[in-house]
């Protein structure tokens, strides 16, 4: 039996359940499951403190791992207080579970058109509207939404690079994956939108993105993921700054939107700080990697050292 029937079945045993909604990825059309394919659902109650959870999440196996939150409006002001039980089972099964107020059917079904009944007390399985992703489309940007994210990775690459200028990569690499590389997403994101009139759905993290980039693009972009030293995420950094050149000239050759007259002083104060960094960090570089081949050497030289002892030990006995 599918997991979403035994739930339905398992409901029409229970009064106290109103209505059940799916919600989510599953419930787009656009995208093809798989395995990793979450089942999201929603339990409707007139008192949704009399709901069993764990008798729920169980019904469908013994969790592996369960996360339990607790959330106000989290399809928006219409809706009230949620609780969710986020579990996975063996394999890649995995159900978010959340219990609502009865009266919060309506607004769930308002905030999101991912989001429909597929079954009610008393009347059985209902047909589920027709639900698509436009709640989640990314509206197409104007100048100054674009001009904004622009401001955004210059201003951003300075704290990256002042965070190697000083030495801490830690803050350098921070900077760079939760606020300078988001960003650069979002302008592949924005030329996608237009591409679609403003049909497109990024996703989380924009993961929806990376199927639309040509392959050299990938490339481009799996590049400025090396951090593993100051000198790669100089590297990496001086990639990011390539993608946005080319994508600001792509918009600009047909004229979507307008390269700023800021961005130039703006990219050539970052590319002057490139170059003050360059130099220290290649010879940083050097210097580790001649350590590393003598710790290297040094490792090798006891390795003989004890297979020369052990063939001596066998040889006097």
């Amino acid at each position: 039996m599918a997991d979403i029937d035994t739930i339905i079945d398992r409901a029409e045993k229970d009064p106290n359940i109103v209505a059940i909604g799916t919600e989510g990825s599953g419930n787009d059309p656009a995208q093809a499951p798989d395995k990793w394919t979450d089942l999201d659902v929603t339990l409707f109650a007139s008192d949704p403190a009399q709901v069993d959870a764990e008798a729920w999440v169980k019904a469908l196996g013994e969790p592996r791992l369960v996360q339990h939150l607790h959330d106000t409006h989290l399809f928006g002001p219409g809706t009230g207080a949620w609780e969710s039980w986020l579990t996975r089972y063996q394999g890649t099964r995995r159900i978010d579970w959340k219990i609502a107020p009865a009266a919060d059917e309506a607004a769930y079904l308002a905030a999101d058109h991912l989001n429909t009944i597929i079954w009610r007390q008393g009347q059985g399985r209902v047909s589920p509207r027709a639900t698509d992703a436009s709640s989640h489309f990314l509206t197409v940007p104007t100048q100054a939404d674009y001009e904004a994210t622009l401001n955004e990775i210059f201003w951003i690459a300075g704290n990256v690079i002042k965070g190697l200028s000083r030495n801490n990569l830690l803050y350098a690499n921070e900077q760079f994956n939760a606020h300078l590389r988001p960003q650069v997403l979002k302008l592949y994101a924005y030329r996608e939108t237009l591409a679609q009139d403003g049909h497109f759905d990024p996703g989380v993290n924009f993961k929806n993105v990376w199927s639309k980039l040509a392959s050299y693009e990938q490339n481009q972009l799996a590049a400025t993921y090396d951090q593993s030293s100051r000198a790669a995420t100089l590297a990496s950094l001086k990639n990011c700054v390539v993608i946005v050149e080319s994508v600001v000239d792509e918009f600009n050759d047909d004229q979507t939107l307008l390269r700023p007259a800021w961005i130039g002083p703006a990219d050539a104060q970052v590319t002057s700080w490139f170059f003050d960094l360059t130099a220290p960090l290649n010879a940083e570089k050097k210097a580790q990697e001649a350590a590393a081949a003598k710790q290297k050497e040094e490792i090798a030289k006891r390795h003989a050292a004890k297979r020369a002892a052990y063939y001596e030990g066998e040889q006097q006995r």
